[in-house]
């Protein structure tokens, strides 16, 4: 009698850890979609490479978000949703296929990213907000210019998904700063010590 409870409740454990597992949805992955068209000419800046760093907390896989209307100072991560990669590196590549830059050259642009995040105003309300700072260093890497960008860009959805969408409106709102930026240097004649 003994062996026949034990067996059942056995089973019944079996049954219930099979059921919990398939009722948890699979992580959804993401990136930043297909590439937009190149905002400037092929090869305009060839000698210009592109750095992007984050802090350590930003620059993994998890979507990041905080709750302005509870704890603006805890940073969240959404548990079934991920990027495809660390996502200092997506918005890297993403600009480097905006504006035609490549990982390294005689001058670098790096972008410090000081916050990546979808920071919700109220549970229906979000934006996601990227704040950091942008130098041009030379060949030496003596700093030429910098100046800090920060950028918004309203979420349509007070999830993931909307939230990546948003991202993706972002990075090229990114693109469009850093060209202007670049676009300025040239005009000044600092971007000739990279030739």
């Amino acid at each position: 009698m003994k062996k026949n409870a034990l067996a059942l409740a056995l089973l019944g454990l079996i049954l219930a850890g099979c059921a919990s597992s398939r009722a948890q949805a699979p992580t959804a992955v993401f990136d930043l979609g297909p590439a937009a068209p190149r905002q400037v000419a092929e090869g305009r800046w060839a000698n210009v490479g592109l750095e992007v760093r984050a802090a350590p907390w930003i620059d993994g896989t998890a979507i990041a978000y905080r709750l302005a209307y509870d704890d603006p100072n805890r940073l969240l991560a959404y548990t079934q949703s991920r990027w495809a990669g660390p996502a200092a590196q997506l918005f890297g590549q993403r600009l480097r296929q905006q504006l035609g830059l490549a990982a390294g050259g005689p001058c670098l642009v790096r972008l410090e990213v000081e916050e990546l995040a979808q920071v919700f105003e109220t549970p229906e309300k979000s934006a996601v907000v990227l704040q950091g700072r942008m130098t041009l260093a030379d060949k030496q890497r003596k700093l030429i210019a910098e100046r800090p960008l920060a950028l918004n860009r309203p979420a349509a959805g007070a999830d993931a998904r909307g939230g990546v969408a948003a991202f993706a409106e972002l990075a090229a709102r990114a693109a469009q700063e850093m060209a202007a930026w670049l676009e300025l240097q040239e005009a000044g004649g600092k971007l000739k010590v990279c030739g």
